[in-house]
């Protein structure tokens, strides 16, 4: 385990005020919350929106929208549970998670003041993705298995500047081992990212440069088929 005993969210009382607010309407644990949190809020020094797909009850979502305010927030959902579900994920076989609702979410983002989040209902990104406008400076993945997490990241990517962000939930995660595969083959293969894993259960990736011009003409990378 871990050695550090530096906790800057015990200090943080925005980041707290935030946290009490939303704990019970998340699954994510406070550790991956904070690093939420500073993600959104370093997120507004690159251009583009925060989108999340995969927003459960919302509690991850109005995180993020308090912490960048001053950004269009998507949050992006079936509310019927998971979708996609393959080969590749050994415990989901789809519409898990589905114990939640638009209108819940609504009462969430709205008993917390938020009015910079935007609610997507609908398979992403087949039918709400249009609904996104410019470029996304970070992209919060909890979709939970291999092919949402897929087309979710194909997706973004061209919408990408140099500094956005990428964070998937669940990576390491027994049962969500379609997602730590999905990550394992973009690190791999995905040129201009830099991968950070803080043993939290979170994978991020944060590009680092613009794809040189003969990778942007051509085949998509294997992963992203």
């Amino acid at each position: 385990m871990p050695a550090a005993t530096y906790s800057p969210w015990l200090n943080d009382a925005a980041f707290l005020a935030a946290y009490q607010r939303i704990k019970r309407f998340t699954l994510v644990d406070i550790y991956r919350c904070y690093e939420l949190w500073e993600l959104a809020k370093q997120a507004l020094r690159v251009e583009g929106a925060v989108v999340e797909v995969g927003v459960w009850r919302g509690g991850t979502g109005c995180l993020l929208a308090l912490a960048a305010s001053e950004k269009t927030v998507y949050l992006a959902d079936t509310f019927a549970g998971v979708v996609n579900a393959g080969e590749q994920d050994t415990r989901y076989a789809g519409g898990e998670h589905a114990d939640t609702s638009e209108e819940l979410v609504r009462g969430l983002l709205d008993s917390a003041g938020v009015k910079n989040a935007r609610l997507l209902k609908g398979m992403f990104p087949e039918e709400t993705a249009a609904m996104v406008e410019g470029r996304v400076a970070m992209l919060h993945v909890d979709v939970d298995v291999y092919e949402s997490a897929r087309a979710t990241v194909e997706w973004a990517l061209p919408r990408m500047l140099p500094g956005a962000a990428m964070v998937f939930d669940d990576y390491g995660f027994f049962e969500c081992e379609g997602v730590t595969r999905l990550v394992n083959e973009l690190r791999e293969r995905l040129a201009g990212f830099a991968f950070f894993y803080n043993l939290n259960g979170h994978a991020v990736m944060v590009k680092t440069a613009e794809a040189r011009p003969e990778m942007q003409s051509g085949p998509r990378p294997a992963v992203l088929r």
